[in-house]
């Protein structure tokens, strides 16, 4: 299982776009788009011994980024 959060839905989704929850609604959530894909994400610049402590936090199939997000998810106490 992944550890991403997926979502199901009815409507076809730009492939490689990226979204933001606008609004969390009753029967749902609304998202808004942003404007470019998922190669125009901000970019961080790390120092190598900074780089080498994220490669050892990996998980199996993991990118830096992805170690990344789930340290800030972790720090910031969201699932």
């Amino acid at each position: 299982m992944s550890s991403k959060p997926e979502f199901l839905t009815a409507h076809r989704l730009p492939k490689s776009s990226v979204w933001k929850v606008k609004a969390e609604l009753v029967d749902g959530t609304r998202l808004e788009g942003l404007p470019g894909s998922a190669g125009t994400l901000p970019r961080v610049r790390l120092s190598p011994d900074a780089f080498n402590a994220l490669k050892a936090l990996r998980n199996r199939g993991e990118t830096i980024r992805e170690v990344m997000e789930r340290l800030i998810f972790e720090a910031a106490g969201k699932p």
